[in-house]
């Protein structure tokens, strides 16, 4: 009863409603626009929720994760342009379909499979992590510093193609965990005579600005190219009858899109096209595939989707975030002084319902706003790039600036921001430098506290078995990303 009490007191609050769909809309309107993506809108919102209620702030967050995942749907099937990476899939089946003029059809199941997998995912974070909490409950700062550890050896899997590449940039975000006061010995570190840098750098700027301004410059960069659209919106809805006919389609997508949402490192690419690949597999005319069959356009949105309930369970039992959107999620978590991980379900429940309240209610609107709204995003495709950079750019300076009051924020952004772009011209990925930046304290803290407690006992890992596990799961992981990108190198 206590848990309906908690859900009811959110669902009845307008100001929490109100910011669910105001993130929600925000994240349908980034994935629907080709270069702007559910990470960016995140980072740009967190500095927003500064000073808001905790639920209300993470709400607008997951709001703009679930629907910035869902929008990318859009130009991939209108345009064959994915708004996401996820979205490459949809425009298999999606643009032949356009083609076909059975564009309505394909945004319809799009915005249902959707609505389907993120539904489904849901019930199982909230089924299944309470009891990997209660499991992870009583770790110490030994096992937390192994934790940590893992986290950092699955850096590994969002390097790309370059592990090498890969490896550098989250040294980087590492080394910028690392600036200010020593925490065990009092020293300065990295701070170069800066009074700024003595509480070291803010989260809040960082992210901004390593996903923001590489933006800003690209699309400066890109051609403003013509992206009008004609459509014509009969037969939108899927019916009663065609859901009953690819119900075990759904049902398996799901499954597998929230198993490999669980994995911290994979994603929902991975979930894209390992599931389009096995429902090909069991489809009886798996030659339409590519062509224009509506059940490639489900199976890659039902997908994408059932990842965000299934990344959420490592996110918030124990702190891993699985991916570059995750980790700024973690950001925004530890910005309202929320430390995800077990003793989160003992020490801060009313949070827990909060958030699988506010992502129950952020999927649900993600599905009606796309149907009511349909019009509206068709005509946000042709909102040329001299409007578009102006308004983001603005949002970029106010939000690194607004947490603090501080113009040395506004620099870092943009010092850090200018560098992440070179940085993707360069073939480094920006996504192992925001995780080595949110994990590399925690793992400095616990692994300097495990240490000072067993006497600088540095096989204290190896004896705890959960810490070993940890341990050896981490080397394990790195040793086969290594070998992989070497296989793929001959």
């Amino acid at each position: 009863m206590q848990v309906l009490s908690y859900a009811f007191s959110y669902l009845t609050n307008p100001v929490c409603m109100l910011f669910c769909f105001a993130g929600t809309f925000m994240g349908l309107t980034f994935g629907t626009l080709p270069g702007l993506t559910a990470t960016m809108g995140i980072a740009l919102l967190i500095p927003l929720s500064y000073g808001m209620d905790p639920v209300t702030a993470l709400g607008m967050m997951i709001g703009c994760y679930v629907g910035g995942i869902a929008g990318g749907a859009v130009s991939s099937i209108l345009l064959n342009i994915p708004g996401t990476p996820s979205a490459i899939v949809t425009a298999w089946d999606g643009y032949p379909m356009m083609k076909q003029d059975r564009g309505a059809q394909a945004m319809g199941w799009a915005a249902c499979a959707s609505g389907f997998g993120g539904l489904f995912s849901w019930g199982i974070l909230c089924f299944f992590s309470p009891y990997l909490a209660k499991l992870c409950v009583n770790f110490s700062c030994t096992e937390y510093a192994a934790l940590a550890f893992l986290g950092l050896m699955m850096i590994s899997s969002v390097t790309g193609d370059n592990v090498f590449k890969g490896i550098i940039a989250a040294l980087f975000g590492i080394f910028l965990s690392m600036v200010g006061v020593d925490i065990e010995w009092g020293d300065l570190r990295f701070t170069f005579g800066s009074y700024n840098l003595m509480g070291g750098i803010n989260l809040l700027p960082v992210m901004v600005g390593l996903y923001s301004l590489p933006q800003i410059l690209k699309v400066c960069n890109d051609p403003d190219v013509e992206r009008t659209v004609k459509i014509k919106l009969s037969n939108f809805l899927p019916r009663a009858r065609e859901f009953f006919k690819y119900k075990w389609t759904l049902l398996r997508t799901s499954v597998l899109g929230t198993l490999i949402g669980i994995i911290p490192a994979t994603g929902a690419n991975v979930a894209c096209f390992l599931s389009y690949d096995l429902t090909k597999r069991f489809s009886k005319h798996p030659d339409t595939f590519g062509k224009g069959d509506v059940e490639g356009v489900i199976t890659s949105e039902c997908a994408n989707n059932a990842v965000c309930g299934g990344a959420m369970v490592p996110l918030l039992t124990l702190g891993i975030p699985g991916d570059g959107v995750t980790a700024i999620l973690l950001g925004g978590l530890m910005i309202h002084d929320i430390q995800p991980g077990p003793s989160m379900y003992l020490e801060q429940y009313p949070i827990i319902i909060g958030i699988f309240t506010c992502m129950l209610v952020c999927t649900l609107m993600m599905v009606l706003i796309q149907m009511v709204g349909i019009k509206f995003f068709i005509r946000l495709l042709s909102v040329p790039n001299d409007l578009l950079v102006p308004g983001i750019a603005v949002m970029m300076t106010i939000g690194s600036f607004a947490m603090r009051n501080n113009l040395f924020d506004v620099g870092i952004c943009l010092v850090l921001g200018s560098l992440s772009y070179f940085m993707g011209k360069a073939g480094y990925p920006i996504a192992p430098a925001v995780l080595g930046l949110v994990l590399g304290g925690t793992f400095e803290k616990e692994l300097r506290t495990a240490m000072v407690l067993s006497g600088y006992n540095p096989f204290v890992f190896l004896t705890n078995p959960v810490s070993c596990v940890f341990v050896v799961t981490g080397i394990a992981f790195a040793a086969w990303s290594a070998v992989r990108s070497m296989r793929k190198k001959q």
